[in-house]
């Protein structure tokens, strides 16, 4: 076994530890890259396009994180399951439309709490590679940054400079750069069930090299 298998396994468990319900190592050239997911972005139109700092069009391009995840060796995809309490809400919401879905506090409160809590993982997952010495590990996360409840690309715009209020622990999204969540999900032995059932995660990934 080599360094890096046997770092992978030790961040797998470190994950657990974190609170992810479970972390597989992969191979990077099976993290799968899909143009059409980041076109899903505006087809139809995301809530987070052009109004968060790790949404397009302000994170790396599918193009450019193809490239860069080439130099890359190994992946690790962790996931944590979302809050029960926001699948209730969704149920309470069947039929009545995903914008009035959206649209409820409760429904924003638990997904945001979910995500904010899987971000953290993630971040201490990713600083625990660096511990290591792998000066290129980079987090990916799930859905869109819900760290700061509005993103300072939603009051400036696709124009904006202002800079992102918590750069160190926010994170894209895997999709935001492109990649197949359900492929590489899967190709890791950790499969998505969609349409979502009884039991949501989160999934998001840590490159290392």
């Amino acid at each position: 076994m080599t360094r890096l298998e046997r770092d992978a396994a030790a961040l797998c468990e470190r994950a657990v530890a974190l609170g992810a319900r479970a972390a597989r190592p992969l191979p990077a050239l099976e993290v799968v890259v899909d143009p059409r997911v980041v076109l899903k972005c505006r087809v139809p139109l995301c809530a987070g396009y052009g109004r968060n700092l790790m949404c397009p069009p302000f994170a790396p391009t599918g193009e450019q994180f193809a490239a860069a995840l080439r130099r890359y060796s190994l992946a690790l995809v962790a996931q944590q399951g979302i809050p029960l309490t926001a699948t209730d809400v969704q149920r309470r919401y069947d039929g009545k439309g995903i914008d009035e879905l959206q649209a409820s506090k409760a429904y924003q409160g638990a997904l945001a709490a979910g995500q904010n809590d899987f971000a953290a993982v993630l971040d201490g997952l990713e600083r625990e590679a660096l511990s290591l010495g792998y000066v290129f590990a980079a987090a990916f996360g799930g859905g869109e940054c819900r760290l700061c409840e509005t993103c300072v690309a939603a009051v400036t715009g696709a124009s904006t400079t202002a800079p992102c209020r918590k750069p160190f622990r926010a994170r894209p999204s895997m999709e935001a750069v492109g990649i197949d969540v359900l492929a590489t999900a899967a190709a890791a032995g950790l499969p998505v069930q969609m349409p979502a059932g009884d039991d949501p995660v989160w999934t998001g990934l840590l490159l290392l090299d």
